[in-house]
């Protein structure tokens, strides 16, 4: 049976390539060849890829787990995969509204509702759904369990939540009878999803899927560690797992820990950057969980590069000096640009992974020092209920009534020009006390801005002291925690801005440093199929390969003599100068020095229920000509075929 139609995993032209490569199957007839083909096509097709997050884009962002999800699945949509996110459609958003869905542009309409069991409990969540750039959108909204994004509560009532996201989401999939290929999860809050499946909670549906989880943090407080009272226990009655999935009993004290049910039950966990990685398998309190995965991925965030240069462009202005001009006049209330004082700028959360303290305590002497030729602005909310917070917030509106010119904070309000500070800064400002991958940084490259930052996680791969004498680096590091190191370093950047020479070939760096969406994608699109046993392919790889190609191809110009005398023939080659060469000797001589000149590779296909009498291999290793046999294996029903190349890439 023809097998279902669905998005084409490669373009019409390399689904021609294939059909033709078909036809050199020696016996079958055209038919048979063009079935076998689009079968080898449609099984190595990833299938749908569902995410699970707490948080996302436009809608519930707090952090950069919100944005990564949002551009990371719209990066994996634009590789022609079938893309899913799940997450709750909370009571009111980041701004304080209700009803946000019903005013969204992306049409978002009630599908129905599903009910699932929490705790004796039933709860029916209602289903909204909505389409944004290829991103299939499910939101789930009950009004008691998801007021707000991370709300506060007991360990029982936070765990309630969780064990009804998890369920509600996977009991939506079924609903639809959309089996996902990968799921993804993110971070503590979706740690109990691959639980469910591992304990047959939704019987054997699940269990073709493979389970990915994120750690976008994994620090203490970023665990999602919960402290039941003495009463409560573990809790089993609510999350319905066995406790060691979610209680290390070794510990002194009971604490339900999502995130270590999420390591015990995902076939994988990934983090957002190598730096992260090696960290967390070092010095986490969850290390020796981590460990048990032979090989976890890291890679680290980027942003879609041109989209936000449109966006910059059109929020911002046309370049950075017209961007600075009205960052200064709306914020330190210029009459008109002065080019002479440096911008330094943070955006993100007041809390104490953002390092705002360092911020707070350096200014009053850097204003002083350079004689209020300095602006630093913090945008940013502060929960006057969190002590660092409200210590921030009272230290930044003293410095804001104080130095109105010189320093500006809003605490109280959430803040909305990050374009215009990503573009109009001099300088971007994260002395994180430790982050795993970071967002923030590439929002001011891809503008062109540098970076001050403290040497830690996912900043150590991507921000780089600027060498003075070999132009290289992209921003400004510090390596101690504390305020005299980030003193210094904001007055290493005062003076490499006062050297127009030397800052503009910094900005130049920042901007050539921005790691693209693209890249990210496909990274991540490489280690889902590399954990399904797929092969990935590279879009504008293929694009530029395959036309290439030769459109006719004639298996009867080539025979099935043995696999080692083409590969020798074409690594030695047949004549020298007009004389015939004895490959057979020389294939003795090269197999001494094979280590230096090539190395073996194995390519394997598998054609499913489709036979056939002969299977050749042709590539840019040997100009598409398909002079390898491929030996059959009937134990796995596969054809390989072992080739010595010399070391490179090849199509």
């Amino acid at each position: 049976r023809r097998p279902p139609r669905s998005t084409p995993l490669y373009s019409s032209a390399a689904s021609d390539v294939y059909k033709r490569q078909a036809y050199k199957s020696k016996g079958l007839n055209k038919q048979s060849a063009v079935l076998a083909a689009e079968e080898m096509i449609v099984t190595n097709k990833l299938g749908p890829i569902v995410f699970f997050t707490p948080e996302l884009g436009r809608w519930s962002t707090v952090g950069g787990l919100g944005v990564m999800v949002d551009e990371l699945t719209q990066g994996l949509a634009l590789l022609r995969e079938d893309v899913y996110v799940i997450t709750p459609y909370y009571n009111v958003n980041r701004k304080g509204e209700a009803g946000y869905l019903s005013r969204d542009p992306a049409g978002f309409a009630h599908m129905k509702d599903i009910h699932v069991k929490v705790g004796g409990e039933s709860h029916t969540i209602g289903v909204h759904r909505g389409e944004v750039n290829r991103v299939k959108l499910i939101f789930l909204h009950n009004f008691t369990l998801f007021p707000v994004v991370y709300a506060e509560g007991g360990a029982a009532y936070i765990l309630k939540q969780i064990a009804a996201f998890a369920k509600a989401g996977l009991e939506y999939l079924c609903s639809e009878r959309l089996i996902p290929s990968v799921v993804v999860t993110n971070d503590w809050y979706t740690g109990l999803v691959a639980a469910y499946k591992k304990v047959g909670a939704f019987g054997d549906v699940f269990n073709g899927t493979t389970f990915v989880h994120i750690f976008h943090n994994l620090q203490e407080l970023y665990e999602g560690r919960l402290y039941p009272s003495g009463a409560e226990r573990t809790l089993d009655g609510i999350h319905e797992l066995p406790a060691h999935f979610l209680v290390d009993f070794s510990w002194r004290n009971t604490v339900i820990n999502p995130s270590r049910c999420a390591i015990i039950c995902s076939d994988q966990w990934a983090t957002v950057s190598k730096s992260y990685k090696s960290d967390l398998l070092n010095s986490s309190p969850l290390a020796p969980l981590l460990r048990n995965h032979p090989r976890p991925f890291a890679f680290p965030n980027g942003i879609p590069i041109e989209p936000r240069l449109k966006k910059l462009r059109e929020q911002a202005g046309p370049d950075h000096e017209a961007a600075k001009r009205k960052l200064q006049q709306k914020y330190f209330h210029y009459q008109d640009l002065d080019s002479s004082v440096p911008v330094f700028a943070f955006v993100g959360r007041i809390v104490a992974q953002k390092g705002v303290h360092l911020i707070c305590e350096a200014a009053e002497h850097l204003i002083n020092k350079y004689q209020g030729k300095i602006n630093l602005l913090v945008g940013g909310p502060a929960s006057r209920k969190d002590p660092y917070a409200g210590s921030c917030a009272a230290r930044m509106e003293y410095l804001t009534h104080k130095y109105p010119n010189s320093f500006w904070a809003a605490p109280n309000d959430f803040f909305m020009d990050g374009p215009l500070v990503n573009l109009g800064s001099d300088f971007g400002m994260m002395p994180s006390a430790f982050e795993p991958g970071g967002i923030v940084q590439h929002e001011f490259f891809v503008a062109g801005t540098p970076v001050v930052a403290f040497k830690t996680g996912g900043l150590k791969d991507t921000v780089f002291e600027f060498n003075w004498d070999s132009n290289q680096g992209n921003g400004i590091v510090f390596e101690s925690f504390n305020c005299n190191d980030f003193t210094y370093a904001m007055e290493r950047a005062i003076g490499t801005f006062r050297s127009p020479e030397k800052y503009k070939v910094l900005r130049e760096n920042a901007k050539k440093s921005t790691i693209d969406g693209g890249t990210v994608a496909r990274a991540w699109c490489q280690e889902f199929y590399r954990l399904r046993g797929k092969v990935f392919i590279d879009q504008e790889l293929e694009e530029k390969i395959f036309p290439e190609v030769p459109s006719e191809w004639d298996y009867t110009k080539y025979n099935d003599s043995h696999i080692d005398e083409y590969v020798y023939r074409n690594l030695i080659g047949t004549q020298s100068n007009g004389v015939e060469v004895d490959y057979k000797s020389m294939a003795e001589l090269l197999k001494k020095n094979i280590k230096d000149k090539v190395t073996p590779a194995t390519f394997k296909i598998c054609l499913g229920t489709r036979q056939a009498r002969s299977t050749q291999i042709a590539g840019t290793f040997n100009s598409w000509q398909p002079t390898y046999q491929l030996n059959y294996d009937s134990y796995t029903n596969c054809w390989f075929v072992n080739i010595h190349l010399k070391k490179g890439k090849y199509l």
